[in-house]
């Protein structure tokens, strides 16, 4: 059912306010996608950097390592690691990763430990030898193996409403971008496409004055401005001429600013100075209802 919504979503031209790792994007690429792998190193560490950072940064040194054998400085197993049912499990990679049978998982006052795969044989070290390998069969136990039908169940749904052939245009990070937008927000591409209604224009002081201070904020802060304009903090994959942002004058300066985000629309009180603006801006941007006079 998520991966159906994803599919009217992308169908639709709606960017959704989610983050999902590289990772998912590549699965959701057909196999011959000439662009799947682009970017992608041998040992797959790029995969998973955004979504698994310390892992990734750990993985590297584990694999750049040249004072000794890593086996007698990081003392790994050969084993894929995660929590199940407030349990550590630590399932040797060598070993098939057997799922429990519909039938187990529906039977009544199951224990949790039956649910999970044990571990019949220890795993070996991870030694100078057998690391590339060991880096490669922990990101495909990750990414894939041990959430396989829960993919394969969102890609099922993801493809409802698109033809396969579609995706081949496609890479990871351009796929992520068409779901999810681009999440930096330039203040300037913003401003170019901004327009100006009941009085304001681009050189009206208090026009110049919201976007010194704009200007001033953080990439966090940016994204509630926008979020708070047109209830997405993103920038559509059609770029900045797909945003809709009008600043429209109002007279009474005892209000907050107020938003019709159906509209994108920005109703900015002509306040008396930038200091005044500033708090008033900071005011609304943090606090997204129950606007009133402050």
């Amino acid at each position: 059912m998520i991966g159906c919504l994803f599919s009217l979503a992308v169908y639709n031209g709606i960017t959704l306010p989610i983050t999902f790792p590289l990772s998912l994007y590549r699965f959701l690429l057909p196999a011959e996608a000439p662009l799947r792998d682009r970017h992608l190193s041998d040992n797959r560490i790029d995969a998973i950097k955004d979504g698994w950072p310390e892992l990734a940064k750990g993985f590297e040194q584990l694999l750049a390592w040249t004072d000794g054998d890593v086996g007698d400085v990081f003392m790994r197993d050969y084993a894929f690691s995660y929590q199940a049912f407030g349990q550590r499990i630590d399932h040797n990679m060598e070993e098939p990763y057997v799922r429990p049978s519909q039938a187990t998982q529906h039977r009544q006052a199951v224990r949790p430990e039956h649910l999970l795969m044990v571990t019949t044989r220890e795993a070996k070290a991870v030694t100078n030898s057998n690391r590339q390998e060991f880096v490669h069969d922990y990101i495909y136990h990750l990414s894939y193996l041990s959430i396989s039908p829960q993919l394969h169940a969102f890609r099922k749904g993801f493809m409802a409403c698109l033809a396969p052939k579609s995706l081949h245009f496609f890479s990871p990070h351009t796929l992520r971008n068409l779901i999810e937008g681009e999440q930096h927000i330039s203040i300037p591409d913003l401003r170019r496409c901004a327009r100006y209604e009941e009085g304001y224009s681009a050189t009206h002081a208090s026009i110049e004055s919201f976007w010194r201070i704009i200007e001033q904020y953080t990439q966090d802060d940016r994204r509630h401005l926008l979020e708070f304009v047109t209830a997405s903090d993103r920038v559509p994959v059609t770029g900045y001429e797909g945003i809709t942002f009008h600043i429209v004058r109002v007279g009474n300066t005892a209000l907050l600013p107020t938003t019709s985000t159906c509209f994108g629309k920005l109703y900015l009180p002509e306040y008396a100075d930038e200091d005044t603006m500033r708090a008033k801006l900071e005011l609304a941007i943090s606090n997204s209802k129950g606007f009133g006079v402050v």
